[in-house]
């Protein structure tokens, strides 16, 4: 094997171990720890290591101080980084190679003459992998996202074997990994359907979920004094921190852009270090108060991963490992050592020893030609180049396999009989005749053999040893699969009507069409992958798969001209049988290796071995979920249902519901977990607003006469509509490449004004007016350059909006786009939210950058800054009764203050569930004062009345012309509003702008309060304003070269010389019917 990390200072030999001679004449013996970081390599740089030597917490931004680089070769990706400060050895995965080395001798100065690079452990998915290690047993932990495990390696062994996967079942892609030696804890993250912590043991037992509610946790650390782990949430755009029991969260610092790529952390004294590698930043921070302490920018590479080196945070103790005498390795647990085998072996009575369970691989993929089975590495998917293990048969025609994991059995079909193969005892038996087959497959839990011959489908039992018939008259069935946990077996039929993937019950009824190919011949390779439930197959060349029961199709990436399919955890395997094998990740939707069987001859079977997949029963969430509407957390074999903040737990234990609050609370738009929540104004109740998964809503405000709730969609580019409890919802308007964000109605004729962006520029914008019962479109400012922000006053006429172009401002015009000019444009930044006080007459706003919410006459004079908030990041604001309630990025809250005085006001508490909240409205809200023209009778336009300075205008929908001053060309004349609202036209009338209008005493009631001290007031109408940065979280998806090793062996049987290419050209098709002629090499 190659190591694949020379220095570029000087040609390496290829060998195992790598020498490294560099000159550092400045070193400083004297200081021996610091920061370490990697950076990956662009088209103009190579992948390096940077370390910055001294004690990170006295590390200044001005300051200059030596920083030391270490260049590897130009492909090298390190993307985790774990250090042993007191063994001077640091630890490196390499994602282009797919690679753990060791670093010896390792100092931060890099002068180190005897520095040398070992392989410590091969084929781990190309991935964000990451690494953990504990420094009293030299024991190295890692996640494996794609093969869903987490697995530990000892460091003190020169053996790449001594390896285990320690955790595996109900694992669903694991991403970062912490552990604390001292106490004997393992925390990992996972991100598939809900991000959460987990915590167990090092020996990976007594597993506990500790944090729900995260989203995607690239990177922990711990801080082993005060027992905290730290962690980045990329998709929260957050650092954050809790207990080891998962108590005491908080968020330490939530980041002002929606779009933050940060990949790494670590802890050291009273800091938090980040990378930030979208910025090219590594950020330094207050662990207690999310202060900005330290930062370096990387001007020329990404930074990646990060670790602190230092003796002082790996103390040394007395650890019970020491007085074990363990074959293979040792970990510490809470309650003591333990002795842990390495993978394919278990731990003898003596709980010291291990006893070898089988000479094969523990997980593997079995291969066979003609005449020949053997057994491969499983991890050959990711380029393990491992010797392969050939079976001692001597068979003449074989041909499909089936395993069973659990009596180590391999079944297979020779000549038209059924075999099976004793992996302990070494022999084949002969178990029934099969005659000419098309398919076979096993079901492990009732221990039964399927297979599939040109009209029928059979049994055989391997308890009774009985044969039986389960279905006949079959057409042409094939690709046999089996799913045991569902009872059904599925199969691909061919007709001259064309192909189709059915199912039925183990016996034979309830047959069911899942899936009909547009095609004849077109269906291949049906497989059924346990990890997900769901069934894979090939069509004409593109991979696809469903549910078990046939819903949720999906296309995932083409194979061309393969025919063969199997699935393992996040890989498939594919083949045309030709001497390739061709491995893709479900993940990146690519083939992203052929490994190349050389001298094996044309493949017949293939099938894969995994103790993990055939358990007699899942556990308590993997089938369903648990049966949970939002979140099932396993309890050894129970399990417990919760539900998503702002909903509560049903009586059944099961479902899901939230209470709808119909008065009384406040509406908050939930950017990062792309939600509404109600909040209740006087007991700070928080109720979430059930949105479908598919909206991503940017600002909301809730009408003060229909109580319903209208939106803009930043990812769909909508504005719409629906009622309180999420249901009815109707699209108003699709804005094309434009992205809406700030809406504001005027309740005169509830039309809906919006300011809109174009999607990825800051260069043009407009603001715009639509009906929102006719969805009727009207541009009324256009030259803008980023307009984010609009707010209302209909009975003088007043829009005002926010451009926060190159030069930013605060306008104001007419309604109708005409007398437009800047009222504020000084000592401004970066405006996040405008709102009006109609009793006031004022008009506020929130300064992001600057932390202020100011405010001003209509005209801009008289400005005032009522509070500032530092490091608040201040966002949306509205104005109600006495109070302004604003939202801002670093505060999990919604904050009141005293619109007078300017002093908060305490009513609600932090909450860590929450995300980056945007916009905030009230209801019932401050009454708008109306255009009682435009109320009247729509103005008797005939489509929009728009308010002016000096009272109203009829206008018309872009495209279409005004007949006279009243009337539009086209469309039909308006309705009244109350038949628009759902009212009865008399209950309703002419308003003023200090009176409200006269409700149906059956529907919604809007009631203007008095002014009270702190309470929230009870009043009607609605302001809504509101602004967000355009954001979208990048996930860097690497794409590594791949690498290619050959490794000839000498047998007297068809081993396949195993190697790995690039090339993903793909020809020929199918395992073949007849017998292939085999040339066998030596």
């Amino acid at each position: 094997m190659t190591a694949i990390l020379p220095c570029r200072l000087q040609s390496v030999k290829r060998t195992n171990e790598i020498s490294i001679f560099l000159d550092f004449s400045n070193a400083q013996d004297a200081i021996d720890n610091g920061l370490i970081i990697s950076q990956l390599p662009n088209l103009y740089s190579s992948g390096s290591l940077t370390t910055l030597p001294g004690s990170i917490d006295a590390f200044k931004t001005a300051s200059i101080f030596p920083v030391r680089n270490f260049n590897f070769h130009e492909t090298t990706e390190i993307i985790s980084i774990a250090t042993d400060a007191n063994d001077r050895k640091i630890y490196l995965l390499d994602g282009n190679t797919r690679s753990l080395y060791k670093m010896n001798n390792f100092n931060v100065w890099l002068n180190d003459s005897s520095q040398s690079i070992t392989l410590l452990h091969e084929g781990i998915s190309k991935t964000s992998t990451k690494l953990a290690y504990d420094w009293l047993t030299k024991n190295i932990y890692w996640t494996d996202e794609y093969y869903n495990w987490i697995a530990v390696q000892s460091t003190n062994d020169s053996d790449p074997s001594m390896f285990r996967v320690l955790v595996e079942n109900g694992l669903s892609k694991p991403l970062a990994i912490a552990v604390d030696p001292l106490v004997g804890f393992l925390f990992w993250s996972e991100h598939d359907k809900t991000g959460k912590i987990e915590r167990a043991t090092l020996a990976g037992e007594e597993r506990e979920t500790i944090v729900t509610g995260a989203v995607w946790i690239p990177d922990m650390a711990v801080d082993t004094e005060s027992k905290t782990i730290y962690w980045i949430d990329i998709k929260r755009n957050t650092v954050e921190k809790c207990d080891y029991d998962g108590n005491n969260r908080h968020v330490v610092r939530r980041s002002k852009f929606t779009s933050i790529t940060m990949s790494g952390i670590t802890v050291y004294k009273d800091l938090v270090c980040v990378t930030e590698y979208h910025s090219y930043l590594v950020t330094c921070l207050d662990k207690t108060t999310g202060d900005n302490k330290w930062m370096r920018y990387f001007r020329s590479r990404t930074p990646w991963a990060i670790s602190v080196y230092d003796k002082t945070t790996q103390k040394i103790i007395d650890h019970s490992c020491n007085s074990l005498k363990c074959q293979h390795f040792c970990v510490n647990t809470p309650s003591g050592g333990k002795c842990m085998c390495k993978s394919g072996y278990k731990l003898a009575s003596d709980k010291v020893t291990c006893q070898e369970e089988h000479y094969l691989f523990s997980k593997g993929l079995f291969i066979a030609n003609k005449t020949d089975i053997c057994m491969l590495d499983i991890r050959v998917i990711t380029s393990l180049s491992h010797e392969p293990i050939c079976l001692p048969l001597n068979r003449e025609s074989v041909k499909l396999l089936a395993t069973s994991a659990v009596d180590k059995r391999l079944y297979y079909t020779d000549s038209g009989f059924l075999y099976s193969y004793d992996f302990l005892s070494n022999k084949s038996s002969s178990l029934t005749r099969v005659g000419k087959i098309s398919g076979l497959t096993f079901d492990w839990i009732e221990n039964i053999v399927y297979w599939s011959d040109s009209k029928s489908i059979s049994l055989y039992s391997v308890g009774s040893g009985n044969v039986n018939k389960v279905i006949d008259n079959v057409e042409n069935p094939s690709y046999l699969t089996v799913c045991p946990y569902h009872k059904r077996l599925y199969w691909i039929t061919s007709s001259t009507a064309g192909d189709r993937i059915v199912y039925a019950s183990l016996d034979g009824s309830n047959i069911t069409t899942v899936y009909t190919s547009v095609t004849k011949s077109g269906l291949s390779g049906l497989y059924y992958n346990v990890d997900t439930s769901r069934i894979f197959w090939i069509d004409n060349g593109d991979v696809k798969s469903v549910k078990n029961d046939g819903s949720d199709l999906q296309t995932y990436f083409t194979v061309n001209h393969d025919k063969e399919l199997l699935v393992y955890k996040d890989y498939t395997l594919s083949t045309t049988t030709e001497n390739e094998l061709h491995s893709a990740s479900l993940a990146s939707r690519r083939i992203e290796l052929t490994v190349e069987l050389d001298g094996f001859g044309k493949l017949t079977g293939m099938a894969i071995f995994d103790p993990g997949l055939q358990k007699k029963q899942k556990g308590p969430c993997e089938l369903n979920n648990g049966g949970c509407e939002h979140i099932c957390l396993p309890k050894g074999t129970f399990r417990k249902c919760m539900c998503g903040f702002g909903y509560r737990l049903e009586v059944n234990g099961v479902n899901c519901s939230t209470d709808t609050m119909k008065n009384n609370f406040i509406l908050t738009v939930d950017f990062t977990h792309k939600r509404m929540y109600q909040i209740s104004t006087q007991s700070a109740v928080v109720s979430a607003v059930d949105v479908d998964k598919d909206y991503s809503p940017a600002r909301a405000f809730v009408h003060h006469v229909t109580s319903e709730i209208y939106w803009s969609d930043y990812r769909n580019r909508q504005i719409k509509k629906m009622d309180l409890s999420g249901k009815n919802v109707t699209t108003i308007l699709n804005l094309g490449s434009f992205t809406p964000f700030g809406i504001a109605i005027d309740y005169s004729t509830d039309l809906l004004y919006y300011a809109a962006v174009l999607s990825g520029l800051t260069s043009a914008s407009f603001i715009g007016v639509v009906d929102p019962y006719t969805g009727y479109d009207r541009q009324i400012i256009t030259d803008l350059a980023a307009a984010y922000e609009v707010v209302l006053y209909p009975s003088k006429g007043y829009l005002f909006y926010t451009d926060t172009g190159d030069a930013p401002y605060i306008g104001r015009s007419s309604m109708d786009g005409t007398f437009k000019e800047a009222i504020v444009a000084t000592k401004i930044r970066q405006v996040n939210g405008l709102a009006i006080d109609y009793t006031s007459k004022r008009l506020y706003w929130s300064d992001g950058v600057q932390d202020v919410i100011e405010y001003c006459d209509f005209d801009g004079k008289n400005r005032h800054v009522l509070l500032k908030d530092e490091q608040a990041h201040i966002a949306n604001l509205v104005v109600a009764g006495n109070f302004v309630y604003y939202t801002a990025i670093n505060r999990q809250r919604v904050t009141k203050v005293n619109k007078n005085s300017g002093y908060k006001v305490h009513w609600m508490m932090d909450s860590h569930e929450y995300g980056r909240l945007e916009s905030v409205d009230t209801h019932p809200g401050d009454v708008q004062p109306v255009n009682k023209d435009c109320l009247n009778k729509n103005g008797n336009c005939s489509s929009m009345c728009i308010p002016t300075l000096t009272g109203y205008i009829c206008a018309c929908a872009d495209g279409m012309d005004m007949k006279d001053k009243f009337t539009c060309t086209q469309g039909d004349k308006r309705k009244p509003l109350p038949i628009l609202r759902g009212l009865s036209y008399r209950e309703e009338g002419v308003v003023s702008e200090n009176n409200i209008p006269v409700q149906n005493l059956g529907g919604p009631r809007a009631v203007k309060a008095e002014d009270t001290s702190d309470a929230t007031p009870i009043i009607a109408g609605s302001v809504l304003g509101a602004v967000v940065l355009i954001g979208i979280v990048v996930v860097l998806l690497f794409i590594y070269f791949k690498r290619r090793a050959r490794i000839a062996y000498e047998e007297q049987i068809d081993t396949p010389n195993v190697k790995f290419a690039n090339d993903s050209g793909i020809s020929n098709a199918g395992f073949g019917d007849g017998n292939p002629e085999i040339r066998i090499n030596s």
